[in-house]
């Protein structure tokens, strides 16, 4: 009896109680309940959080449904897209300034943009708001005067300097443009400094604006299609030389030539060293050896004369690599039609005119005239600054 009493409270005792169990299980089950509700609204919260930001992010990127108000933005000197994006914001263009850099990079369009006042919109989208700022065209004209023997690099200072387009906007006209005229071909591809001696020194009425830049570019070489005419290409042909060389050598003669008088005369020195080159191999023509120093003029040194540039005419044979200008009509008819004569050698003088010699002997004297004619004219000008006349 003992022993079996004993066994049923050891029995009693191991056996757990029914309603505690169930009990620890409901609580748990609440719990599991209650966390994944939480989770659940926690993931929708977020999920509409962000689906608002992308859908305000979306209307400003994408203008579907914003204000209809004209913003009249001025932009001052040395402005690009992306410099503007806080601008636009403050302005109520846009509503997101950090958005819209981070769209001008992602899609590469970081340009300058004019100095002027700019129409825009709130309904306009990210893209049109760029096209307007950067690649904006006007009904503004106005007269551009390109000097004969201007070189490319001038040339764009002159654009620049009357506020026709930007910058960014000339480079891309005159470096990556692949301009279709028959006597560029040969040129191609567009690289820095491919259409020097191509744009024909004139005055020009052109539009201002970004979008005019390649249309203003395509103007001066249509004129240079029709200034080289049929008669300089017979020129060029008797002389048996190609376009390149015709306007090569005219762009010399454009820069070292300040009389008219005279064009054809330097042409027949550069052609007569041209035709001899076992006894003279170098042209020695300083206007070339300047534009290979980044220069437009200006004495040049014993150390100029001998830096290695392909321009350098006192170092490198025969024509530089192209034209070192843009020549005018006169020297491109010089070029294709050079006077006959024995002359090698010419030195300058104080009034522009030059002094021309067949031999070294002979060369050697008119630079003594020459100099000494140079120290006359300065004694002269400071005497003149002296007195005060």
């Amino acid at each position: 009896m003992d022993n079996m009493d004993n066994n049923v409270n050891q029995e009693t005792q191991r056996t757990p109680q029914p309603t505690q169990r169930r009990r620890r299980s409901r609580r748990r089950k609440n719990s599991g309940c209650a966390g994944t509700v939480v989770y659940v609204i926690a993931v929708l919260g977020i999920s509409i959080v962000l689906s608002l930001a992308a859908i305000f992010i979306a209307n400003d990127v994408f203008a579907f449904v914003k204000d209809n108000a004209v913003k009249e933005i001025t932009v001052s000197e040395n402005t690009d897209v992306l410099s503007m994006a806080d601008r636009l914001d403050d302005e109520g263009v846009i509503s997101y300034g950090s958005v819209f850099k981070l769209y001008v990079r992602v899609k590469g369009d970081n340009q300058g943009v004019l100095a002027g006042s700019y129409q825009l919109n709130p309904s306009m989208d990210y893209g049109q708001i760029i096209d307007t700022l950067a690649n904006t065209s006007s009904t503004e004209t106005m007269n551009i005067t390109i000097p004969e023997g201007y070189s490319i690099a001038q040339i764009k200072q002159t654009l620049l300097d009357e506020h026709v387009c930007t910058e960014d906007a000339l480079d891309k006209a005159l470096n990556e443009y692949s301009f279709k005229h028959d006597f560029l071909q040969s040129e191609l591809p567009a690289e820095e400094g491919w259409l020097e001696g191509y744009l024909f020194p004139d005055t020009y009425e052109i539009y201002k604006g970004n979008a005019s830049v390649v249309n203003t570019i395509n103007t001066m070489l249509n004129n240079f299609d029709d200034k080289y005419d049929e008669e300089i290409q017979a020129g060029a042909e008797a002389q048996g030389r190609t376009m390149h060389d015709i306007v090569t050598i005219a762009s010399l003669i454009e820069r070292e030539a300040q009389r008219d008088d005279e064009r054809a005369r330097i042409a027949g020195v550069i052609y007569n060293r041209l035709n001899n080159p076992g006894e003279f191999p170098y042209l020695q023509v300083d206007a070339s050896v300047l534009y290979g120093l980044g220069r437009t003029g200006g004495t040049l040194s014993e150390e100029d004369l001998a830096t290695e540039t392909p321009y350098n005419l006192y170092t490198q044979e025969g024509l530089p690599p192209g034209p070192i200008c843009n020549p005018g009509y006169a020297s491109l008819y010089a070029a294709a039609y050079p006077e006959q004569h024995d002359y090698y050698y010419y030195v300058a003088m104080p009034d522009g005119s030059h002094l021309f010699a067949s031999s070294y002997d002979e060369h050697q004297a008119n630079i003594a005239a020459s100099n000494q004619a140079q120290a006359e004219a300065q004694a002269a000008a400071a005497s003149a600054e002296g007195s005060g006349e």
